[in-house]
């Protein structure tokens, strides 16, 4: 680990007492930001993006947002799908990777990093082409589909 890693993972810890437990373990777990663990983000790739405005039949008109992105993980072996629950604001800047567009668009994860954002939570993942996605959000959880 470099410096800044370590100074990132130590901001963290310093405010845990600020962050959901499910959110904490996923930010501190070091094995998301290895360059050669399966459950690490980094390398993996994006296989969709979905955006939901959750609704119901009693009160349609004050939907909440929620948005779902699901990784490839860089051994091919897992899908980890990250989802965000209360989003308030994201951004998603696609941008053709020009390494080998046909193998994945976007390329793959290069870093990604979760922080506090005014009583909310932000995560941004930067990837290989340039593209970013940032989401600043209230609920968090993480989930993985390992394949035998």
């Amino acid at each position: 680990m470099n410096s800044s890693f370590d100074e990132y993972i130590s901001n963290l810890n310093s405010n845990k007492d600020n962050f959901p437990s499910e959110l904490f373990v996923f930010a501190t777990n070091t094995e998301r930001y290895e360059l050669n663990h399966p459950q690490s983000l980094h390398d993996a790739w994006v296989t969709s993006i979905t955006i939901a405005e959750n609704r119901n039949n009693v009160r349609p008109f004050e939907p909440s947002l929620s948005i779902s992105l699901n990784l490839l993980g860089q051994q091919h072996d897992r899908d980890i799908v990250l989802n965000y629950v209360n989003v308030k604001s994201y951004e998603i800047i696609g941008t053709e990777n020009p390494f080998n567009y046909g193998d994945t668009f976007h390329g793959d994860v290069l870093t990604h990093e979760v922080s506090i954002s005014d009583n909310l939570f932000q995560h941004v993942l930067e990837l290989r082409s340039g593209s970013t996605f940032k989401v600043i959000f209230a609920n968090f959880n993480c989930l993985e589909q390992v394949y035998t």
